[in-house]
């Protein structure tokens, strides 16, 4: 299964030597951005040294040990990640009726659409509890494996006193035991917490190796596949995100408001724009991919073989002119803007609106 982690063969390679060398180190930090595939390798991994499988292919994914892995109900896996106030009693169960419907959708999500984001209804961080429940659980005999898994998602979530807690159980863990913290803000980790650990780097994933999953594994046409993979930015969460919009996708979105702004009708977007309240990644995805297709503008007149939307090419001719060239890489950082803000929680109706008027001057001959 470990096939199936596209993109860091670096990472594969070094955990199926310490596989293969008995060299498990007790503690690994996992670090790099989202949607880079640290979640998954990390499951697999505990799969991996687990597995009942006498194939050199560990994790098989179909013995049993593997199938309780993959339906984190493995009696040696304990997953920990930012919650709401669950409200924990002593032996661990969760008295928040509110809080337990959301941390059983949280796994449900996890299981089903991994790449898609889950949101609490509150303020969420790995709370001290729940590491102390842990350190309980550790402290406790190994049910059926060969190793008891730990996998702490988001571990830059643990305030100092969470931490610190959990430092002396780094250091010395109980036997056979494989504690895998994964963050995407590594400088957020505590120093502490890093000298105990074997970081791990997971680099953003290729054009190419996302265009190829999203292809292979969601039915996609090529011009969707290769943009959604222009647009996410070594995060294949996003690119998923982008091809599965439900309704008009951002490609088309991003076609129509140039086609408006190169009409210039001002009062029709406004209008579209009031009517549809996108939400931010909404908005972020089409500023990318208007990027997307400025680099095409700026090109078109030199060359076609890198073109994104090739199947547009006489609609951005149309839109192109002799200054256009000049005027991108001032639009384009003005694109950088636009999201910077949507990031400082700016009104996304109001970056639309910029957007537009931003992309009508470009275009504007």
């Amino acid at each position: 299964m470990f096939r199936k982690i596209k993109g860091q063969q670096q990472v594969i390679d070094l955990l199926q030597k310490a596989i293969k060398q008995e060299r498990i180190a007790s503690a690994y930090l996992f670090h790099g951005g989202d949607g880079v595939g640290k979640f998954m390798t990390a499951l697999y991994f505990g799969m991996a040294v687990n597995c009942l499988s006498s194939s050199q292919y560990r994790p098989c994914g179909v013995c049993s040990s593997c199938h309780k892995f993959l339906s984190f109900e493995h009696p040696d896996f304990n997953y920990l990640f930012p919650t709401v106030n669950l409200k924990l009693s002593p032996e661990g169960e969760i008295k928040d009726n509110e809080a337990l419907k959301q941390y059983e959708a949280y796994i449900k999500n996890k299981i089903e659409t991994p790449w898609q984001d889950f949101f609490f209804s509150g303020s969420t961080e790995i709370r001290k509890e729940s590491i102390s429940l842990l350190i309980k659980r550790l402290e406790l005999s190994i049910h059926e494996g060969h190793y008891r898994v730990v996998i702490i998602e988001n571990a830059d979530m643990m305030n100092i006193q969470t931490a610190n807690s959990f430092l002396k159980t780094l250091e010395e863990p109980p036997p056979n035991t494989l504690i895998i913290l994964i963050t995407e803000r590594l400088p957020k980790v505590l120093p502490t917490i890093i000298s105990r650990c074997q970081p791990v780097y997971f680099k953003p994933l290729s054009q190419s190796v996302i265009e190829e999953i999203i292809y292979d594994q969601f039915q996609v046409d090529s011009v969707l596949a290769k943009s959604a993979a222009r647009i996410a930015g070594g995060n294949l969460k996003t690119a998923i995100r982008i091809i599965q919009n439900s309704g008009t996708s951002t490609r088309d979105k991003a076609f129509s408001l140039l086609q408006m702004a190169h009409e210039e009708q001002d009062i029709e977007y406004l209008n579209l724009v009031n009517s549809q309240k996108e939400a931010s990644d909404a908005v972020r995805d089409l500023i990318s991919y208007i990027g997307i297709i400025a680099n095409d503008l700026a090109i078109i007149d030199f060359t076609e073989d890198e073109i994104t939307n090739l199947d547009k090419i006489e609609f951005l001719k149309e839109l192109s002119h002799d200054d256009i060239a000049n005027r991108i890489p001032d639009f384009l950082l003005l694109l950088d803007d636009f999201t910077r803000k949507l990031e400082g929680n700016v009104n996304p109706s109001l970056i639309q609106i910029n957007l537009y008027l931003a992309t009508k001057q470009l275009l504007r001959k």
